[in-house]
């Protein structure tokens, strides 16, 4: 604030400190969904007094939260239910005016129940592979159920952030038959971690998986990966437990590529993603 002087009706000048404006309106930005909150971004004014905190507020409950920069984090919400924000500024002179409304966001439940995000099902024409583009990072893990029907019984290649560098998958399987079991360890040969060992031959005898991978979103882990799975081979049971993980992605993963590992996936094949909050 600057030093001023005045003059009064006698030529007189007396010192003195300015009063700073209270700040102008901002500009609303976007209501982000959360886990039990939601993220409401919004942009300064130019004019008016320097802003020392902003506050948002929420429609309904009027329940607020601080900070003074873009966005506010807003918590404690309802989950499920519609909010719209309001955001303002104060500063040492004042509180100024309330910012326009939001648009509406609902907020994620927190508790430990399953989103279905999205499913493929594989038509009359077969397909090489299937793919899950845009995944949100809003979820703390992510499941597939897949019931897939192939021409051929390669392993099928999850390959996460189009990435299909041969070693890059290291992973660990338990597998055995009704008269059987195997247990081993890869390191070097895949293009992808491999679940559904020995994928059933036929299109009358699907794969049934369960595939978790964890953590997805984070930025400093790398991404593991789980799978149940089973298979009726006409005749000839099978079933596997596998684990294992890419071995150079830290980043959040936003795709997850199913390849067939040399056979296409058939008529019927069905896989669904789903976040787990």
């Amino acid at each position: 604030m600057a030093n001023v002087k005045r003059a009064n009706t006698s030529g007189i000048t007396k010192s003195g400190v300015a009063i700073p404006d209270v700040p102008d309106v901002p500009t609303i930005g976007s209501a982000t969904a959360g886990l039990g909150s939601v993220s409401v971004a919004f942009t300064p004014a130019t004019t008016g007094g320097t802003v020392s905190l902003f506050t948002a507020t929420s429609n309904p409950g009027s329940i607020t939260a601080t900070s003074a920069t873009s966005p506010i984090t807003v918590s404690g919400l309802a989950a499920e239910t519609s909010y719209s924000f309001t955001v303002r500024g104060a500063n040492s002179t004042g509180t100024g005016p309330y910012s326009p409304a939001s648009n509406s966001a609902s907020p994620l439940e927190v508790s430990g129940a399953y989103d279905a995000l999205a499913t493929v099902t594989v038509g009359a024409t077969a397909v090489a592979n299937i793919e899950f583009a845009g995944i949100p990072n809003t979820y703390k893990h992510l499941q597939f159920r897949c019931l897939s029907l192939k021409s051929a019984n390669p392993g099928t290649n999850i390959r996460i952030n189009g990435d299909a560098t041969a070693g890059n998958y290291p992973q660990h399987i338990l597998y055995g038959t009704g008269t059987a079991a195997q247990a081993y360890a890869d390191t070097v040969n895949y293009t992808g971690f491999v679940w559904g060992i020995n994928d059933a031959g036929s299109t009358t005898a699907p794969v049934v998986s369960i595939i978790d991978i964890l953590d997805y979103t984070s930025t400093t882990k790398l991404k593991t990966i789980r799978a149940l799975g089973g298979a009726d081979t006409n005749g000839d049971g099978q079933i596997w437990l596998g684990s294992g993980m890419n071995k150079v992605i830290t980043a959040p993963i936003t795709s997850i590529t199913f390849n067939g590992g040399g056979a296409n996936f058939n008529q019927y094949t069905q896989f669904t993603l789903y976040g787990v909050r």
